[in-house]
């Protein structure tokens, strides 16, 4: 009886693993030889039937995995090369989603006016909130929310219909909670879950949580992103993000792991800020690394808003062997 009731405990403990997040902690995994993920430390998503192991990278996945683990996940539109080889075809980013949905979803909350009034005579122990907000290059956004003034948190959901704003379109719901200040009624914390979740080309189930309180922007994503035409999936795990807001433009740092169902994992570090100016889909400058099996690695880098390469030590030796020439970033 004792070892059935452990049984059945270990067996909830695992289950609730995947849904377990901390605060924003950035890992880095350094050592000679990667090891596979362990089951029991790191169980498999349901939704994730793609390699577990680390990937190897070389010359016929650098792209595919240094172009997913920047963009969260892989599109399956194709991009010519901005070099002379016109024949040749590469598996290009999707949409900078990585950057736009947290601000997407910040906006809403601000947009929404969470704390309204700083000042009032009487306020109710719980506020409900309702309305509509249109996109500011369409759609719709509609929303509900239940203010608790005594632990000046927040809670409720959004509803999107091909709601644009800051470049995306996105349709689908998500719940959130949250806190904001006693003083400034500015939102400090928030969290938000969803499924489903589109943008016409990908569609995502996990969860995001935004540290407001001190700039940069914190944001810590963990999600499965699954291409609409194809069906395969994608692990976006413990996605972080630095924020930094400038005018003008925005720095953006990004660390994590990326899981690709046919090549694997890797981990990703960003070896120089990337910068995005208000006016631009991408980066004008930055670098991403990602490290894979047996010391293998490959890095991206923004050359302008228009166009990217990717270099790939593929034998492991400290030395970029191959290299991408210059890839668009979209056609």
């Amino acid at each position: 009886m004792i070892c059935r009731k452990c049984t059945i405990f270990f067996i909830i403990l695992m289950l609730s693993l995947p849904y377990t997040y901390g605060g924003c902690v950035l890992v880095f995994s350094s050592g000679d030889v990667k090891k596979e993920k362990d089951p029991e430390d790191d169980e498999s998503p349901t939704v994730f039937a793609g390699s577990m192991s680390p990937a190897v990278i070389d010359s016929t996945n650098a792209k595919d995995l240094s172009g997913g683990a920047f963009a969260g996940g892989m599109t399956r539109f194709e991009a010519e090369s901005g070099g002379s080889n016109k024949g040749s075809r590469v598996t290009p980013i999707g949409t900078f989603w990585p950057l736009r949905l947290p601000m997407v979803l910040k906006n809403s909350l601000q947009k929404a006016e969470i704390t309204g009034p700083a000042v009032a005579f009487f306020k109710p122990a719980v506020e409900t909130r309702s309305g509509t907000i249109p996109g500011s290059c369409g759609g719709s956004l509609s929303y509900s929310i239940d203010i608790i003034d005594e632990s000046n948190s927040f809670n409720g959901s959004f509803r999107f219909e091909y709601y644009c704003d800051h470049g995306i379109t996105i349709s689908g719901e998500t719940d959130f909670d949250g806190t904001y200040g006693i003083d400034s009624g500015d939102i400090r914390t928030a969290y938000f879950s969803f499924a489903d979740l589109a943008d016409g080309n990908i569609t995502l189930d996990g969860d995001m949580s935004l540290d407001l309180l001190h700039p940069p922007t914190t944001v810590v994503l963990s999600a499965y992103s699954k291409d609409i035409e194809s069906g395969q999936v994608y692990w976006i795990k413990d996605y972080a993000m630095n924020i930094t807001e400038f005018a003008g433009y925005i720095e953006i740092e990004i660390f994590g792991a990326f899981y690709h169902p046919d090549h694997g994992y890797v981990d990703l570090t960003t070896n120089e800020p990337f910068i995005v100016h208000h006016e631009d889909d991408w980066p004008t400058s930055g670098l991403l690394g990602i490290e894979g099996q047996e010391n293998t690695r490959a890095e991206l880098t923004a050359l302008n808003q228009l166009t990217y390469s990717v270099a790939a030590d593929t034998d492991g030796n400290g030395v970029f062997d191959w290299d991408s020439r210059i890839l668009n970033w979209m056609e």
